[in-house]
């Protein structure tokens, strides 16, 4: 069925006007909530990402509030492993203007050619990614969508480029992030903290090193110790495992993850 057989408006074309000074150039992704397009910058003279709230979700109130949050985070916050936002625009509707990252995104590269990851490159991932979940979380947020799905890699530097479902640390709701990426805590319901984005850097550290997914749930058999699926230096495969430990007060803290990353990289 499509777009408009089911009662949501397509996509804009290329060509078209999205917002004032910028006109599509290609549309790049439609999920639930949001369309992805690349866009031309009259002002900048350049190509950016644009990401805005699908026709049938303009009206959604938490639906554009998580858009505006990210907007507001992506303005303030600045890191070189964070996609950096240009401009917020809220009418005549609310677009987030990015940069364009060039590169693979981190779940195909993780599995370009025939081999896996070489360990040092698996490591100075994990050294990139806790420095950006590291300033997010020094800064008061936290990440909660922490998935190789959500990065980009390019000459052997990682961003993070979704912030939709970051929020302070609290109580949380059950379900709240990806499924085959949730920590205990955010399969349940219970409190979000810096260990729940820990867990998160876990999962994404275990698919890189090994190509396998990180979900062990109810009815799965249970995540095999990394050790057993790939030879790592016994500090990082330790933390890693560490990491997707099920209570969050057994989990590593950030700096310890980073600095077990950091030893494996050298």
């Amino acid at each position: 069925m499509s777009a408009t057989e089911a009662g949501v408006v397509p996509p804009l074309g290329v060509g078209e006007p999205l917002a004032p000074g910028y006109v599509v150039e290609a549309h790049l992704s439609r999920n639930q909530v949001l369309d992805v397009y690349k866009v031309w910058s009259a002002e900048r003279d350049c190509r950016c990402v644009a990401k805005v709230l699908r026709p049938d979700c303009r009206d959604h109130a938490r639906r554009r509030e998580r858009l505006e949050r990210e907007g507001r985070l992506l303005l303030e916050l600045s890191h070189p492993h964070l996609v950096r936002a240009y401009e917020m625009l809220t009418e005549p509707e609310l677009v987030l203007v990015l940069e364009t990252l060039g590169g693979y995104r981190l779940d195909h590269f993780i599995r370009l050619g025939s081999r896996r990851l070489p360990t040092i490159e698996v490591a100075e991932l994990g050294v990139q990614l806790c420095s950006a979940v590291g300033y997010l979380h020094r800064h008061g947020w936290l990440h909660l969508d922490l998935k190789p799905p959500n990065a980009i890699v390019k000459l052997g530097t990682v961003r993070l480029f979704d912030l939709s479902l970051a929020r302070r640390p609290g109580p949380g709701r059950p379900r709240y992030g990806t499924r085959g990426y949730l920590s205990p805590e955010q399969v349940h319901g219970g409190v979000f903290t810096e260990a729940t984005d820990v867990f998160g850097l876990g999962c994404v550290l275990f698919e890189a090193a090994t190509r396998c997914e990180p979900w062990a749930g109810p009815g799965d058999d249970a995540r095999p110790p990394v050790r057993t699926l790939r030879r790592l230096p016994g500090s990082l495969a330790e933390a890693i495992d560490a990491a997707l430990c099920d209570a969050p007060e057994d989990r590593p803290r950030i700096r310890e993850l980073a600095a077990a990353c950091a030893a494996a990289a050298d």
